[in-house]
């Protein structure tokens, strides 16, 4: 317990109140500082569902729950953080009683329960960091930094929990009331039996009280200047999470439509809060398919210069040249690049999530990248073949490059023709997307599809003229022009036709239909057609006559998946068609994207891929025993599997096959 003797007299109190004082008031400059950079940033409304807000705070901040998933530091980062938690109360308590000993402040240890709690949680939060430095400098995973700042951090909690047992031990020989405490008992005892006196360990107590509280107040002041600024940002980062429609995307001009001022208000300001709560922890880079398939893109090393990028110029320390022109932007002189990263790091992106669903802090990585694609998109800085792509788009309304006229092309000798919902009132509008309707594997499966909706009842038909792409990977490509005029096109025709709710094969179209059409005045309710066929099976409008025999996996599409949700119809489908369903090792939220979302279909293969991430995805199915089948729900899947299989040369051993195949041939 703090006494007069414990701080050495009344110059102890003195030092103790200045120092406390200058500590605050750097933490609180600091702090300052760090607001008005994060205000120059455009508006973003996250100031909404707050029941979902504060219940995914309090599951994923306190209760961690994003770390479990990761061996070692998944239950020694909680660990530590809890202690921290804990601890801060102790501590504060301690300095307090310190700076006030007149006022009777009780100490943690004083308190019966608590007291125990925290003294025996001390142990626990240093096994927690013997362990996350073993992970860190001798089991390091891959995209984790050995950096001397994230060593600073585990020694000085260290030193928090090492200081107070001592402190503790040093109130145990002095008779001190004290609540049970067996661990500062311990070290008591230790100190005892190796022969360190009574009064000595009295002198340490009183000593480790100081270091204790250097140590307390020296954190406030590193905190906010150091990396580990996430500690402090990284739960309103969770609490402005995207929630609760994943994977849309903010408006695309932000200083235009909002005043700020650019550069930084060309970006939202959670965007700018993503740069001060990221850990550097790495699970991005290693869920990143793009990283793993050799690209330069590291997630967290965009985050990282984006950091360094927003600091510099939000702090004002930007090259004076950079706005030397004075309008205000900096990017006339050239000493300011259009992105503060490689653009082959940005345009390495699949848009799949996987950062995203990884990071235990929430952070937005995907938007941000998408961000970074409209100033380069606006700079013309993209490669020849996307430019092809974008320019079918807009010419032809498909990536393809087809002719309009032949979107239905594989449907022109069907039994029954397809009805056009821009003529007749239908149920159900069929909304194809580009690679549905065009390529070539799709378009067969387009064909039985037809057939599988007509033995099943459903009312449908299709936008015989109007459909264009739905402009999804034009958006995420940062084409945000295209993606609006594709947009209002769709929704023109589809305001024009009669018809119920949406189904489409195409997870990128089911996506952007569902949540970002919205904008633009549509309001029907979308399904994908693994829903629809779901439901088909379970009412009984289809029939399963037969039944197939073999062992297969299910591929959970990104934009069906990870950012939407839809993982069960798809394997009660498998397993209603009679197919042994097995999981693979990276399945669900999990899942290991194929390579094409994004625009990715359409770019060049970046200089030194090694493999691109559907082999690897593939390779992984052949590793799996006796597995034939290799089940999809997606056009573009369909085709990137299939040339992938085609590359590793095992045609003879697994079969890429879409789901609404299974469903036709066991009708």
């Amino acid at each position: 317990m703090p006494t007069e003797e414990v701080v050495w007299g009344m110059s102890g109190f003195l030092w103790l109140r200045i120092l406390f004082l200058v500590a605050v008031a750097v933490f609180i400059f600091r702090m300052l500082q760090l607001l008005r950079v994060l205000k120059m940033g455009a508006s973003d409304d996250r100031f909404n569902h707050w029941g979902l807000r504060v219940a995914t705070f309090f599951k994923e901040v306190m209760g961690q729950s994003r770390m479990f998933s990761e061996p070692i530091i998944g239950w020694a980062h909680p660990v530590i953080f809890w202690g921290f938690c804990l601890f801060v109360i102790a501590s504060a308590l301690m300095l307090l009683g310190g700076m006030f000993p007149s006022i009777p402040i009780p100490q943690v240890e004083q308190i019966p329960v608590l007291g125990t709690f925290v003294d025996l949680f001390a142990v626990v939060v240093i096994v927690g960091l013997v362990a996350a430095g073993i992970r860190r400098y001798a089991l390091t995973p891959e995209g984790l930094q050995r950096t001397w700042d994230a060593s600073l951090i585990l020694v000085l909690i260290a030193g928090l929990m090492v200081t107070f047992l001592l402190v503790e031990a040093g109130g145990k020989v002095e008779g001190v009331t004290q609540t049970w405490l067996p661990a500062g008992a311990a070290v008591a005892a230790g100190l005892q039996a190796i022969g360190v006196s009574t009064e000595t360990i009295a002198k340490i107590g009183v000593a480790s009280w100081w270091i204790h509280v250097v140590i307390l107040l020296g954190f406030l002041i590193y905190l906010p200047y150091s990396k580990h600024m996430h500690l402090l940002w990284a739960p309103a980062a969770v609490l402005f999470a995207e929630l609760p429609d994943k994977g849309t995307l903010p408006p695309a001009t932000f200083d235009e439509s909002t005043g700020k001022e650019a550069p930084l208000g060309d970006y939202t300001w959670r965007m700018l809060l993503s740069a001060y709560s990221c850990a550097e922890c790495g699970r991005c880079d290693r869920s990143c398919p793009a990283s793993a398939s050799g690209s330069t893109l590291s997630p967290r090393e965009v985050i990282h210069q984006f950091k360094e990028y927003v600091l510099k110029t939000g702090l004002g320390k930007a090259n004076k040249e950079a706005s030397s022109d004075g309008n205000g932007d900096g990017r006339d002189s050239g000493a300011t690049p259009v992105i503060p990263v490689a653009p082959s790091m940005v345009w390495g992106c699949t848009t799949c999530y996987a950062c995203m669903e990884r990071c235990p802090v929430r952070n937005e990585h995907v938007p941000l990248i998408v961000q970074m694609r409209r100033k380069l998109m606006d700079e013309g800085m993209l490669d020849a073949s996307l430019q092809e792509a974008l320019s079918s788009l807009q010419r032809y309304g498909n990536s393809l490059g087809k002719s309009p006229r032949k979107r239905f092309e594989w449907a022109k000798d069907l039994s029954t023709p397809l009805k056009n919902a821009e003529k007749e009132p239908v149920e159900t509008l069929w909304f194809l997307g580009d690679y549905a309707a065009y390529h070539p594997s799709s378009a067969r499966v387009s064909r039985l599809m037809a057939t599988v909706f007509e033995t099943a009842g459903i009312d449908f038909g299709v936008l015989l003229k109007g459909e264009k792409s739905s402009g999804n990977d034009a958006r995420r490509a940062g084409e945000e022009g295209l993606f609006e005029m594709l947009a209002e096109q769709n929704v023109k025709a589809m305001n024009n036709s009669q018809f119920r709710d949406v189904v489409t094969t195409d997870p990128h179209s089911y996506h952007i239909l569902r949540h970002e059409y919205a904008n633009f005045g549509f309001d029907k309710p979308v399904l994908h057609y693994t829903e629809l066929l779901d439901d088909c099976l379970a009412d009984g409008r289809l029939e399963i006559k037969n039944g197939l025999a073999g062992r297969a996996v299910y591929h959970d599409a990104c934009y069906l998946g990870r950012i939407n949700g839809i993982y069960d119809p798809p394997r009660r489908i498998i397993q209603a068609v009679g197919l042994d369903l097995v999981e693979m090792p990276r399945s669900r939220e999990a899942s290991f994207c194929c390579g094409a979302g994004g625009g990715k279909i359409w770019m060049d293969e970046e200089e030194g891929v090694t493999e691109r991430p559907a082999v690897i995805r593939i390779r992984e199915a052949l590793e799996m025993d006796d597995v034939t089948q290799f089940v999809v729900a997606c056009p573009k899947d369909l085709g990137m599997f299939e040339d992938a299989v085609k590359t590793v040369g095992a045609e003879d051993r697994i079969k890429v096959v879409d789901i609404g195949e299974l469903v036709f041939q066991a009708l």
